[in-house]
């Protein structure tokens, strides 16, 4: 079966109306990509291309009006590959952190549906771009072993642990997927952590220093400690972006705030959803969110009998 390329307006249109056929619809766009000369570009081929790319992202950046100030870089030079493990909060992350990186790095994405065919999306293609199904196990175990094969022939990654933007109103970090160790541990590549914000058009970011996680599994570390080494080490870089911005009197923050925050993430980038955000979060088996389990108070018919249920708490 084959299909004619769709507008992304018409593809949303198929996403709303038949779900089945908008997936099979992109397994079989994805496959088509898969087997293109751009995404089969080599690392000798990308890098060579880099010089040229690297001045057309600084020049994107200025056109979307983005501004990054790099508070603090604390990497430390290593023959080794590198994982950057980035704080994720919004569709620029990718552009203005590669900016600030400054070298060749293959970008994993989960976003195939909404880079592939638009011009940002071609761009970070020719990059090296590696795309993944966050919500597909079979999907998931073939792109480690994409990123282990391009982390052994010696490529840089861009990684977002957390999966999906972080649109929590609390969490400084969601809870990191498992995978990034895993290939980190087996290709014998450091992690760097990096955090980063965004203030309207302005961004900042912190390189923290290299983590080495065979060094922590021979100390004697788990590998959920060591997962979670790295989530508080996302998280204190994050505290530290904190300190650095203006501060805000508690008085100045309006009352939709945190609603206001989400519109404009949301904003930037037409036809993505907070469900589609939110369905992306790392879960671990048995886990669920808050709304899966108050969804059912949604469809509560109430009474006598039930309605403490809804009564709120001071």
């Amino acid at each position: 079966m084959s299909y004619k390329r769709l507008s992304k307006k018409k593809e949303k249109e198929l996403e709303r109306t038949n779900f089945e056929e908008y997936q099979r619809y992109y397994k079989y766009m994805r496959d088509l990509y898969e087997k293109s000369r751009i995404a089969n570009l080599s690392l000798e081929t990308r890098k060579k291309l880099y010089p040229f790319l690297y001045k057309l992202l600084v020049l994107m950046n200025k056109l979307n009006g983005n501004k990054l100030c790099v508070l603090d870089d604390r990497r430390i030079e290593t023959s080794r590959p590198k994982i950057y493990a980035v704080t994720h909060i919004g569709k620029y992350d990718i552009e203005v952190i590669s900016e600030a990186i400054k070298e060749h790095t293959y970008i994993l994405s989960g976003d195939f549906e909404n880079l592939h065919g638009i011009l940002d999306g071609t761009f970070l293609e020719v990059n090296g771009i590696l795309y993944v199904n966050e919500n597909d196990k079979k999907d998931r175990r073939k792109i480690k072993q994409v990123m282990k094969d391009k982390l052994t022939a010696g490529a840089n990654i861009m990684y977002f642990p957390e999966g999906t933007w972080n649109m929590s109103p609390n969490l400084l970090m969601l809870k990191l997927f498992p995978g990034i160790l895993e290939v980190a541990l087996e290709t014998g590549a450091e992690i760097i952590p990096v955090g980063i914000e965004q203030y309207g058009k302005q961004f900042y970011a912190i390189f923290g220093e290299n983590m080495d996680p065979i060094s922590l599994k021979q100390q004697g570390y788990s590998d959920s400690i060591i997962l979670d080494t790295l989530r508080d080490t996302m998280a204190s870089l994050k505290w530290e972006i904190f300190e650095h911005v203006p501060k805000w009197e508690y008085s100045e923050i309006a009352d939709d705030y945190y609603e206001t925050y989400l519109q404009e993430r949301i904003s930037e980038w037409p036809g993505f959803t907070l469900e589609e955000v939110r369905g992306k979060e790392y879960k671990a088996k048995g886990e669920y969110s808050p709304d899966e389990v108050f969804a059912h108070l949604d469809n509560l018919i109430v009474s006598k009998e039930n309605a403490f249920l809804l009564r709120k708490t001071r």
